[in-house]
């Protein structure tokens, strides 16, 4: 009887403790999330590239995209051979189409033929090709935070994210040009 008198005093005690009732004025906005790289769809696959220049000319890379972040503005920005003792702005940046959905309808596509003139693999040896993918703006290839204010007046910092896949390109005298 004891033990039953016991068990119902504690689960009144518990029944009396007291409950949040604070209601949200908004659904609190999620953070930021990184995009993704779809690594089944990048061109090529392989990466590292040898003998480029023996027997092709030209080369396609590509990067399809996905991000939670449906809403994001999405940019792939090529590097070719980035020095961080002489940096430099990005060979080239492609902004993605933004549909609504999390996969991007189009790809960061880069493509290189060694029968341009200047092309940036055309000299013999090794190249280093970088897509860096980010859904925010870049400064020194690094994303920028971005500062929300919250209705209470406080700020929050929303990261802003990059992610980078790389190819290494072995390029040899040929017949390309």
């Amino acid at each position: 009887m004891c033990v039953l008198a016991s068990a119902l005093g504690l689960l009144l005690v518990g029944c009396l403790l007291p409950q949040d009732d604070t209601l949200l004025d908004d659904v609190p906005r999620f953070m930021n999330r990184s995009p993704r790289i779809i690594e089944t769809l990048v061109l090529p696959q392989e990466r590292i590239i040898r003998d480029f220049g023996a027997t092709r000319c030209e080369l396609t890379f590509e990067v399809a995209v996905e991000d939670p972040d449906v809403d994001d503005r999405i940019k792939v920005h090529w590097f070719i051979d980035y020095n961080p003792q002489d940096p430099r702005g990005p060979y080239r940046e492609i902004a993605l189409t933004n549909n609504g959905e999390a996969r991007r309808p189009d790809r960061g596509t880069l493509r290189i033929n060694l029968a341009s003139a200047n092309s940036e693999l055309s000299a013999p040896g090794q190249h280093l090709v970088e897509a860096l993918v980010s859904d925010a703006e870049l400064t020194d290839r690094q994303p920028e935070s971005r500062v929300v204010n919250l209705p209470d007046g406080g700020t929050i910092i929303d990261p802003g994210f990059v992610i980078s896949y790389t190819w290494v390109v072995n390029t040899v005298q040929g017949d390309c040009r």
